[in-house]
């Protein structure tokens, strides 16, 4: 009997998590210094989302906070105390520290409950990609797989799991120290729209520049259309900061051309989604492993 636990950053829905059983450890942010959290059941995420990105295009002042070992210590006493073994999938520990907490609080768990099972893994992914590696795992978990036969399920599927967006304005990915100064100048200078990527290290790389706002959507698209592996058996996901127009013309030929399992589209998470800003759009599926394409990308 084991509990699959994973970070607000995953990007899920109160829907979905009561769907698959899965637990959900939310961060914080603050938005000119009033603290909210990132997942609340019985929030509508599209109305606060709206609100939210509404708000940073206004100029508020937007942060985000790290979880520490013991916020997800908490979370793992709780279930280890009823009997549960504990597999926590984490964000990409390129984008967060939050890998590294649950380790900590992973081994201390470890001599509390010595006869239980905690394991950490590092998604190498974000928002919906994390989201459905964790779904994956519910549906191992409810298919009668061991706690240990799911995590190695992760780490031989993780690079699979494919993320490609693109963003209205750089300055929010400067600003966390996601890209460089350079590329952010690069963009902003030349006027066009940069493709991004999640890279084999789970970091975020760049893929290409396009001129215009509908380029940068079918250049989404057409990635889907080249890498993507057996889409009546997986789940499409979208997540967008406050542009559903845009996520509605990516669904729509995404459908016109073939019939993903189930597609998710939703309102990126408001702690994730402050770093990348409104106007961002970011696609997640299952497709060959990154590794593969990504050797001529660079890493920003």
């Amino acid at each position: 009997m084991y509990k699959i636990i994973t970070d607000s950053a995953s990007n899920l829905t109160e829907d979905i998590i009561k769907k698959y059983n899965i637990e959900i450890i939310s961060y914080t942010y603050t938005v000119d210094n009033e603290a909210h959290k990132c997942f609340e059941e019985g929030v509508d995420d599209e109305i606060e989302g709206r609100l939210y990105y509404e708000r940073m295009r206004a100029g508020a002042d937007v942060k985000t906070s790290l979880l520490s070992p013991a916020d997800i210590e908490e979370v793992f006493e709780k279930y280890m105390k009823e009997g549960y073994d504990i597999l926590f999938i984490t964000i990409s520990s390129k984008l967060s520290g939050t890998y590294q907490s649950g380790l900590i609080a992973s081994e201390l768990m470890k001599e509390m409950y010595a006869e239980r099972k905690c394991i950490v893994v590092d998604s190498m992914s974000a928002s919906l990609g994390e989201g459905f590696l964790a779904i994956k795992a519910s549906e191992l978990r409810d298919e009668g797989c061991t706690i240990d036969e799911a995590a190695q399920w992760i780490y031989d599927n993780r690079l699979r799991m494919r993320h490609i967006f693109t963003v209205d304005d750089l300055k929010y990915l400067k600003k966390g120290g996601r890209i460089s100064s350079s590329v952010s100048l690069v963009g902003t200078v030349l006027n066009v729209k940069t493709i991004l990527i999640a890279t084999d290290e789970g970091a975020i790389g760049f893929s290409s520049l396009v001129r215009g706002r509908k380029k940068s959507l079918d250049a989404l698209v057409k990635n889907y259309f080249d890498y993507a592996v057996d889409p009546s058996e997986n789940i499409f996901g979208i997540a967008h900061c406050d542009c559903p127009e845009d996520a509605e013309y990516i669904v729509s030929k995404i459908k016109n051309v073939c019939a993903p399992k189930e597609i998710i589209n939703c309102y990126y998470d408001r702690c994730t989604g402050g770093h990348v800003g409104p106007g961002a759009l970011c696609i997640f599926y299952m497709g060959n492993n990154r590794s593969m394409d990504n050797k001529d990308k660079v890493r920003i």
